[in-house]
């Protein structure tokens, strides 16, 4: 077997290891690829950028365990700018999981930006009938929020100050696997003109595209890639970027490997066509 027909033949076993260690070395380098922020990304990152002190936004968290690599990375990124631009928010979510998995992520972020539960942010929690609730939602928010996670009323948080209707709200941002952004966009977005940015895993992208390009939202941060670009953009080298590396060096071994068959595919027909003509 000569050396054409090996690179054909490889044993996926050393494909599977190969493509093991592309994705676990480069995290645990502290190294940052070369990357080009989408327009999409910064735009995203511009509105909240054009945030002022004290501004108010919404963070809705609605996603789960299952997409944790995406919008886990994605949500931290988007937490860590907020309180860089020292901004109030709310955390809510229409996903049982959403806001206890989300606040680990601020408590932890918390303690490096001095941010207090109650006065700078507040989880506002999990709700249900995303419809129905934001209806009433737009017009009373502490009246349809009520309680915190901790049980305490809304209205007396000083986090909530000047907060009554939706139209206080200076920017909502969905972090999200699923189409609930749209439902944001009809009754709250839209219906009141508010500023919205989205955040969603890779798979629907291309849908949430279609909202950007008609300007009902005015950002995107396009799954893991996105988040990679956004903390390019605050200058941060954590385990947004590694994820980001990891998901590079996979794809470019991935490519390595298509080009390298394909070569010597093409190097063995003509090896194999000049022993014919020899013949």
């Amino acid at each position: 077997m000569n050396i054409l027909r090996l690179l054909q033949t490889v044993d996926r076993r050393v494909i599977y290891v190969l493509l093991m260690l592309s994705v676990t070395i480069p995290f645990f380098l502290p190294i940052r690829l070369p990357m080009k922020v989408s327009p999409a990304t910064q735009a995203f990152y511009n509105a909240v950028e054009e945030l002022k002190p004290g501004d108010f936004v919404l963070l809705s968290v609605d996603w789960e365990a299952g997409t944790r690599g995406e919008n886990g990375p994605q949500t931290e990124a988007v937490v860590t700018h907020l309180m860089r631009k020292k901004c109030r928010f709310a955390m809510l979510s229409f996903q049982p999981q959403g806001p206890k998995i989300s606040q680990l992520i601020v408590d932890r972020l918390a303690k490096e930006y001095g941010y207090r539960d109650g006065i700078d942010w507040v989880n506002w929690g999990y709700r249900v009938d995303a419809k129905n609730y934001l209806k009433g939602f737009v017009q009373d928010v502490p009246g349809v929020i009520k309680t915190t996670t901790k049980g305490e009323p809304v209205a007396n948080l000083e986090v909530m100050k000047g907060i009554k209707t939706a139209k206080d709200i200076n920017l909502i941002i969905n972090v999200t696997p699923s189409n609930i952004y749209a439902t944001y966009i009809q009754f709250v977005a839209g219906a009141k003109k508010i500023p919205m940015v989205v955040a969603p895993t890779s798979v629907i992208v291309p849908e949430v595209f279609n909202y950007l390009d008609s300007k009902q939202i005015v950002g995107m941060m396009p799954g893991l890639p996105g988040a990679g670009e956004y903390e390019s953009l605050l200058g941060t080298n954590t385990k947004v970027t590694r994820f980001a590396n990891s998901a590079s060096f996979a794809h470019l071994l991935i490519i390595f490997f298509i080009i390298l068959g394909n070569i010597a595919m093409v190097m063995e027909r003509r090896q194999r066509a000049q022993s014919g003509g020899n013949a």
